[in-house]
């Protein structure tokens, strides 16, 4: 299949008070078209830095990244690219439709069409209802739809995700998590997130990049052979535990 990300050498040094700290060592990776990879590790290992330097938010010490046949700095100025981050990031001053249409109305003005794509996504996501709301006035887990809905309302190629559901509860996390799957299976953008959360990652996952302690490196790539689509029972399956159990005694070691 198409290599959609390709991650050749890469390594991140950081220099601080005149001492070098390395956050990322050597780092190899393809992400074909259309997979969904979640990346896990201990905290501070480097797992946002890697995503960033994969989104173009951030330049490596060495190494190469190219999202398709681009370098992440030119995915990103041609709108190849998304982004769903730990925080939501909404504009506090617009409501939760206005938030959602903000980036096809960075990309030109809007038509019938446009509207109609972004009426579609809002009640993808559940937001009917909630168009004329503000971001204070929604709960944590609307936030995090309408960032979700924001994100696909350009259908990106490209989605990469840092930690969106941590704030949420158990239950929350995981309706937003079956949301997501649903949203994937309509776009198949190729999918990179950052979790702590190991279950969250078999759940959603084809691949799932393990990283060693900083200065990180990949300790080993699991493959998840679950059948799709996928619900919640299969949270209870037994291979489904035998694979988190897996990923808990990797991060241990």
């Amino acid at each position: 299949m198409k290599k959609d990300i390709r991650v050749q050498g890469l390594k991140k040094t950081y220099l601080k008070n005149g001492e070098a700290l390395c956050a990322l060592d050597d780092i190899s990776l393809d992400i074909e078209e259309g997979q969904f990879v979640s990346v896990v590790g201990l905290t501070g290992c480097g797992k946002t830095t890697f995503l960033k330097i994969i989104g173009g938010l951030l330049e490596p010490s060495f190494g190469e990244v190219r999202i398709g046949d681009l370098p992440p700095n030119l995915a990103l100025k041609h709108h190849r690219l998304g982004f769903v981050f730990q925080e939501s990031s909404l504009l506090p001053w617009r409501c939760a439709y206005d938030n959602v249409r903000l980036p096809r109305e960075i990309c030109g003005p809007q038509d019938n069409a446009s509207k109609k794509i972004i009426s579609d996504i809002m009640d993808s996501v559940g937001l009917t209802n909630f168009k004329g709301f503000f971001p204070s006035e929604l709960s944590g887990g609307m936030r995090v739809c309408v960032s979700i809905a924001r994100t696909f309302s350009v259908t990106p190629k490209v989605l990469l995700m840092d930690e969106p559901f941590s704030h949420l509860d158990e239950v929350t996390r995981q309706k937003m998590n079956e949301l997501l799957l649903a949203l994937w299976a309509q776009n198949k953008a190729t999918t990179v997130l950052v979790t702590h959360n190991i279950s969250d990652a078999v759940f959603l996952s084809d691949r799932i990049v393990v990283l060693t302690k900083r200065p990180a490196k990949i300790k080993k790539i699991i493959d998840i052979d679950f059948p799709r689509p996928r619900n919640r029972d299969l949270r209870f399956d037994a291979q489904f535990l035998v694979k988190v159990r897996e990923l808990y005694d990797l991060l241990l070691e």
